[in-house]
């Protein structure tokens, strides 16, 4: 049985990847023109990740025979509904970057001896190739990406 900390903590990322902008993006399509079908397929890659990421968390979690508790999706995302896909990546960029630092600071937090911190540093990993993967998306050098 996990330590109810560390089961928190991981409902939170769970929580945090199953409502994610990302997610919110494969309802709520944004309108891509023709030619720029692989900038959109970003968004599902990064969509699929978190999605896999939530069922390797909820199978700790649940393991645990407690409730488990992932939220609605912010109303604050309906304002991106009906905007450029460029836009919409400048904003997943921002998304991705505020995601990371918030699990950055999460792992300090965790015992390294605890599934959890496995589990974070997965995340965080995802976190920094989707962050990669968007600058090239946006055209982004090097530079640009710190």
């Amino acid at each position: 049985m996990l330590p109810a900390k560390q089961f928190e903590i991981l409902n939170r990322i769970a929580a945090l990847h199953h409502r994610s902008l990302p997610t919110y993006l494969t309802y709520a399509r944004p309108w891509v023109r023709i030619g720029s079908e692989s900038k959109a397929g970003i968004i599902e890659d990064i969509a699929a990740d978190h999605h896999d990421l939530v069922q390797r968390i909820l199978r700790v979690l649940e393991a645990d025979d407690r409730p488990v508790s992932l939220g609605d999706f912010p109303m604050a995302y309906t304002d991106l509904n009906d905007l450029s896909l460029d836009f919409i990546l400048q904003e997943l960029t921002r998304y991705e970057r505020r995601l990371l630092k918030t699990l950055e600071e999460i792992v300090t937090w965790v015992d390294r001896d605890q599934p959890s911190y496995l589990l974070i540093n997965m995340a965080i990993g995802l976190a920094v190739g989707h962050l990669e993967n968007l600058a090239e998306a946006n055209g982004d050098s090097p530079a640009m990406r710190t």
